[in-house]
């Protein structure tokens, strides 16, 4: 099945190198304001994950993908690409902004028969929100379109949802703790708000998250027990969670650790990754799963106040589950599922 991928930031071109060897669902069309040349320069040749694993090349209407054209075109909103022109079923819509349910809708309109939303909508409810292994349920034949939420909260949401079930969560707060991002600076120079005019790669840098918001709406029976924030720190990739969470049942690290481990196999072995290894933040790049539990950082307090850690790669294991959801898609479009 053709996919076309609208934003070719870090996400879209994580989901272009996924995609470049699947058996059954194949790139057909990349959509970026971008200079063409420049993207497939970068999509060639990347800082984190390296040289393109396959034979790329540009051509002056797209790139070659081992001997195949993929064009890529210019269009700036969901709704000016020409999908069924181009010949795409599904669409991974991974820009900075529309994230409403009528831009999605301006995708279906043009042709898409489907729509991943590589974001969370700008209102909770008015995209479906999945986040893998917590309500995967939501996702049906009905289903034109869908929003996959952040990287913070796919990481952490599986383990609230363990914790909750197990021991009973009180109240929960986190920081996450997040590898520099291309909305920030490089040198110090104004901008909208005075911590993000800061240099990213100088500056541990505190800001605020959507994802307490986000865990709320997906698990409604944590509302109003969870607070959050972030922290932007000067590493490339490789983020983790600092999770303190007042357990209603007493336990113990030995009893988290093992309650998790259970889970873990039995619910999550694609989502998150049991780590019972010394790792640091660099050693999850490029992982799959959408968080790593560290075994050895559980930490509990008085038999109640419990501290975890969850490390992600702040891209790859989020074009994962973009994947994962196209590919539910195209069974959907087949019937078979």
């Amino acid at each position: 099945m053709r996919v076309g991928i609208m934003g070719c930031g870090r996400i879209g071109r994580n989901v272009f190198r996924l995609l470049a060897d699947h058996p059954t669902l194949e790139v057909s069309a990349v959509v970026d304001t971008a200079d063409p040349k420049g993207l497939a320069y970068l999509l060639k040749y990347d800082s984190i994950y390296g040289r393109f694993p396959g034979e790329l090349t540009s051509t002056d209407g797209g790139v070659l993908l081992n001997g195949r054209e993929i064009p890529f075109t210019q269009d700036r909103e969901p709704g000016d690409a020409d999908w069924e022109a181009l010949g795409v079923d599904l669409v991974v819509q991974a820009l900075p902004k529309y994230h409403t349910g009528d831009w999605m809708e301006a995708h279906l309109k043009r042709g898409a028969k489907r729509v991943v939303m590589a974001s969370t909508p700008e209102t909770l409810g008015d995209v479906p929100l999945l986040l893998w292994g917590v309500n995967d349920d939501i996702l049906s034949q009905d289903s034109r379109v869908i929003a996959l939420g952040s990287n913070t909260s796919n990481a952490l949401a599986p383990i609230l949802s363990i914790l909750d079930r197990r021991f009973g969560i009180a109240q929960a707060t986190f920081t996450s703790v997040h590898a520099f991002t291309n909305k920030q600076r490089l040198a110090d120079v104004p901008t909208s708000g005075f911590r993000t005019s800061r240099a990213a790669a100088e500056n541990i840098i505190p800001s605020e998250t959507n994802s307490p918001a986000i865990l709320e709406f997906v698990l409604p029976e944590l509302a109003g027990k969870i607070r959050g924030m972030a922290l932007n720190v000067p590493v490339s990739d490789g983020s983790t969670v600092d999770l303190v969470a007042v357990l209603e049942t007493p336990t113990s690290v030995e009893g988290i650790n093992e309650v998790v481990r259970e889970e873990i196999s039995s619910r999550y072995p694609k989502i998150i990754e049991y780590i019972e290894d010394p790792i640091v933040s660099s050693d999850v790049t490029g992982t799959t799963h959408s968080g790593q539990f560290d075994s050895l950082a559980t930490l509990v307090l008085g038999e109640t106040m419990a501290k975890l850690i969850v490390w992600f790669d702040n891209g790859w294991g989020y074009a994962n589950r973009i994947v994962e959801t196209l590919e539910v898609f195209e069974k959907f479009e087949e019937g078979s599922a």
